[in-house]
This record gives structure tokens, C-alpha cells and sequence, in this order.
């Protein structure tokens, strides 16, 4: 019997306005939305193919605005409170085509091992959606036991395609390696460059072995645990972290041998009399800094199910962030504490003056077409709404929408750029959350003397991968996922 997850709401405050910042997801209502061919030929030039029809029903919602959202976003456009999926109308839309997809083989319509992956992937971020708990629905509000009956019948279906869809061993060692790619195309520029601080760009030496950039795990737990926290719906990826600092390999492995050994308190009494009311503690200024050139990145690569029905890790990179520090890391001033926490625009502006944030992220139409990897650089200006990390729980789609108000406006105030800022705004190594996730919040703490460092370490790409399944396999949601497909 189907029994629902409470986990804990997770909230991100600002201390701006009354402003809460995520990249908020867009939701929309159950009517499909209209078709074009450009948009809804995803896995077949047919819009009409099952496989299309399906990806449409599941990831593409219409926004109050009457524009469709989420024709190629890494995740689906869900929220705990959302009621697409388990709403009558969208409900029977997805039960309709998931039974298609069974009862007419829907898995020999296409053999592309690649194109079987990411549909798999897609299917099993909705799986997860499901598990999760589902309340505080929108006026007007489902019915709890409703919504239950809706999720059990929705679950078995859906757990029945992703097992069809499942890859053997071999043919998922076999996927391509699209970060390579993406290098190989030429579309990306190498490296940093300060005089063009806002174009994308890609390091061809991020996997060498003995090249500059060191792949940092821990003994002890997850490399990036802020983005596998249980109560996300959307982790079935490995999170990998690299740091590069500008005097090579060596260096950086010395530095992180200097972050191991650091013996002191990472937060100590805030010296400052007209702050210490918010923030009794500061990062400790002995802390070893990074210095000018520092780079980090963390990559998340997919995790796939294969035909043994076992978590299984890819070579396929779902998106790639990049933090640079091209300035002078500033001293950790009042000012830079208030910009660090209030994000003005005037402050976000200086805290971009030494540091520059990028992304780049996997576009399936450009996957398939074999266009750079699949992958694609974010623009400067670009917004998108959050659905996992970080992310609100009520559907912004199905909140009324005043007639004065913007739906951009009010739904994606911040570019995506922009909010990188909200995690990583303390200067240089006290943004590095792979070394302690919490500098910024702790500083509000009465005990933030207590707050110790993660144990970091240069660590293989395959172990940091290794760490992930394993993980992986210890959830809720795929336990609960694994005997369905055992059934």
C-alpha cells in the first residue's frame, strides 16, 4: 500500500524585501499545450510519436502567460504541491500514454540507445516526484486520499516504461561521452577570459588525470550532500567537484592538504560591534584563502537503471558549473558581509567585480542531433525556475496571477547567473561548500564555533561515482522503484 513521505520544506530567505529566490519552476494546467513541430519533436521528427506525446505530457506546462515551458529542461516541472500528474484531466492523459507506451511495445519505436536513456532518466526524476509527499495543493485543492489513488495508479505504470526502457550494462558503458564532445566541437571557448567575462566556456582538460584540475571526495559522505538532500525529488545524478588553483596540479592538492589540516575553528566571535546582533560569528580570516585565478566546477553526469535493475553511472554530463575568481578576493569586510547576504543590485554588482559565475547545460535536441555534446552555453540574461535544488514548494503555476502583475516577473525576478550568488557569495574559499556548506547560515548561529570542515581529498572520478550509486541504492525512492520493477 502506497504511504506518502513527509519530508522537511526547504526554504531559501533573502534578506532583500521579502524576497525568495530560487529559479522558480513553471507549471501550468493540465490542457495540452499547442503543438509545434519544433518544439515537440524531441526524440522522433514525428510530433505525433508516442515518444513525443509522452515527453510532452509529463514536461511541458503553459504558464498563466499562455507560453509552453519545459520543452527541454533537465527536470520536470513538479512541485509538492503541484497538482498536474494528479489532477483528472492530466492525470488520465499521462495513464493513457504510459498504457500505450506498454501495451503497443512502445520501446521498439525506437532503438537509439542514447535517446532510450534520456527518456528512462526523464521517467525516473517523475518516479521520484511521486514519492514524495504530496499536500497544500492550490484553490481548488485535491482531495489527500485522492491524490494517493492518483500516485498508485499513476506509479505502476510508469515504474513498468522505465524498466522497458533499461539499458544492459554494456550499452550504457558504450554512451558517448558528450562533455568530450562539446570539447571536440569547438563551440567553447578553452578557457576564462576576463576581457569577455560573460562567455561561456569549457575546460578540455577538466578529466585529464595529471592535468591541473583535481577531482576532490570525501572518506566520510557525499562530495556536494546540499544537492542530495533527501527531501529533493530530483538526485539521480553524480555530482562531481573540481578545483584548479593557478599554480597547477601540485598547488591545488597542497591547498587541499592545507583545508585537511586546518585545526582551528572555521567560524570565530564577529569582532564587529554593529553586527554581531545578526551574525555573532564570521568565517575565520586564517583560514587558507584561494587566491587570484581559482577556479572551481561541479559537474552533474546522470545516473541511469540498467536491464539487472541496478543504479548505474554514465558518461553523460547533464550540466556543468563554473565558479572563477579573476579578482582579488576581498577581505571579508562589513561591506562584503552585507552584500554577501542582502544582494542589492549595487551589491551584487561588486561581488561580481572579482568573481564570475557560468553554466552550461544539456539540451536533448542538441544531443541528438549530435550538436556539441548536447551541450549549451547559458546566456548572461537568461532565467529559468528552480524544481529541485533550492526550490519552493508551492506550484507557481497554479497560483492566481493578479492582472497587474508580470508571471516573469514575479516568478523569475533573478537570472540564473545571478543566483548563483545566493550559495556562493562569501569570498572565495569561504564559498567553497564542498569544504563546509554552511559558512553563510552558521554565521547567524549561537553555537557557530561548533561548525567543523568536511574531510576533502583528491579522489578518482570513479570512486566520488561509486559513492553516488551507492547512495543512491540506500533511498526511499528507489527501494520503493526497484520492487515494482521486480514485479
Amino acid at each position: 500500500m502506497y504511504r506518502s513521505r513527509t519530508f522537511r520544506l526547504f526554504t531559501v530567505r533573502f534578506l532583500m524585501g521579502a524576497a525568495i529566490v530560487c529559479f522558480f519552476a513553471s507549471l501550468g494546467p493540465a490542457a495540452s499545450p499547442e503543438k509545434t513541430s519544433s518544439d515537440q519533436s524531441v526524440y522522433h521528427a514525428d510530433p505525433q510519436h508516442l515518444w513525443n506525446r509522452l515527453h510532452e505530457a509529463l514536461f511541458i506546462r503553459v504558464g498563466p502567460d499562455g507560453r509552453a515551458y519545459g520543452q527541454d529542461r533537465l527536470e520536470p516541472l513538479l512541485w509538492t504541491h503541484s497538482k498536474h500528474l494528479l489532477d483528472e484531466r492530466s492525470h488520465q492523459r499521462a495513464i493513457a500514454l504510459l498504457d500505450e507506451f506498454l501495451e503497443n511495445h512502445g520501446k521498439n519505436l525506437i532503438e537509439d540507445p542514447l535517446k532510450r536513456a534520456v527518456l528512462q532518466r526523464d521517467l525516473w526524476l517523475v518516479f521520484n516526484w511521486l514519492e514524495g509527499d504530496h499536500s497544500d495543493f492550490a484553490e481548488p485543492p485535491l482531495d489527500v486520499e485522492a491524490a494517493r489513488a492518483a500516485i498508485e495508479r499513476l506509479r505502476r505504470p510508469l515504474a513498468a516504461v522505465i524498466g522497458r526502457l533499461a539499458l544492459n550494462p554494456q550499452q550504457i558503458r558504450d554512451l558517448p561521452d558528450n562533455y568530450a564532445a562539446a570539447i571536440a566541437s569547438g563551440q567553447f571557448a578553452r578557457r576564462f577570459s576576463p576581457e569577455q567575462p560573460d562567455k561561456p566556456y569549457l575546460p578540455p582538460d577538466l578529466f585529464a588525470a595529471d592535468g591541473p584540475w583535481v577531482c576532490v571526495g570525501r572518506s566520510d559522505g557525499l562530495t556536494a550532500p546540499q544537492h542530495l538532500r533527501e527531501e529533493k525529488p530530483f538526485t539521480n545524478s553524480v555530482f562531481l567537484v573540481f578545483l584548479r588553483l593557478p599554480g597547477g596540479r601540485a598547488a591545488t592538492v597542497d591547498f587541499l592538504k592545507q583545508l585537511r589540516s586546518f585545526d582551528q575553528p572555521l567560524l570565530v566571535r564577529n569582532p564587529d560591534d554593529s553586527d554581531r546582533l545578526s551574525y555573532p560569528f564570521v568565517p575565520n580570516p586564517k583560514l587558507p584563502q584561494f587566491p587570484k585565478g581559482t577556479e572551481t566546477a561541479l559537474i552533474r553526469r546522470a545516473l541511469l537503471i540498467d536491464s539487472l535493475h541496478r543504479v548505474a553511472a554514465t558518461p553523460v554530463t547533464e550540466s556543468v558549473q563554473l565558479h572563477v575568481l579573476y579578482g582579488e578576493v576581498p577581505d571579508l569586510t562589513k561591506q562584503v558581509r552585507d552584500d554577501a547576504n542582502r544582494f542589492s543590485p549595487e551589491g551584487m554588482r561588486r561581488l561580481g567585480s572579482w568573481q564570475s559565475f557560468h553554466e552550461v547545460r544539456l539540451s536533448r535536441s542538441q544531443l541528438f542531433a549530435g550538436q556539441a555534446g548536447g551541450l549549451r552555453g547559458i546566456g548572461s540574461d537568461e532565467r529559468d525556475f528552480k524544481t529541485g535544488f533550492n526550490a519552493h514548494s508551492w506550484d507557481e503555476l497554479e497560483r492566481p496571477l493578479r492582472a497587474d502583475q508580470s508571471f516573469t516577473k514575479r516568478s523569475q525576478p533573478f537570472t540564473i547567473r545571478e543566483t548563483c550568488f545566493f550559495c556562493h557569495s562569501l569570498p572565495g574559499v569561504y564559498s567553497f561548500n564542498s569544504f563546509q556548506s554552511g559558512f553563510r547560515s552558521n554565521m547567524a548561529r549561537n553555537d557557530g564555533d561548533r561548525v567543523r570542515p568536511f574531510p576533502l581529498s583528491e579522489m578518482p572520478v570513479s570512486q566520488v561515482a561509486g559513492a553516488a550509486v551507492k547512495w543512491k541504492e540506500g533511498r526511499s525512492n528507489w527501494i520503493s522503484l526497484r520492487k515494482l520493477l521486480a514485479e
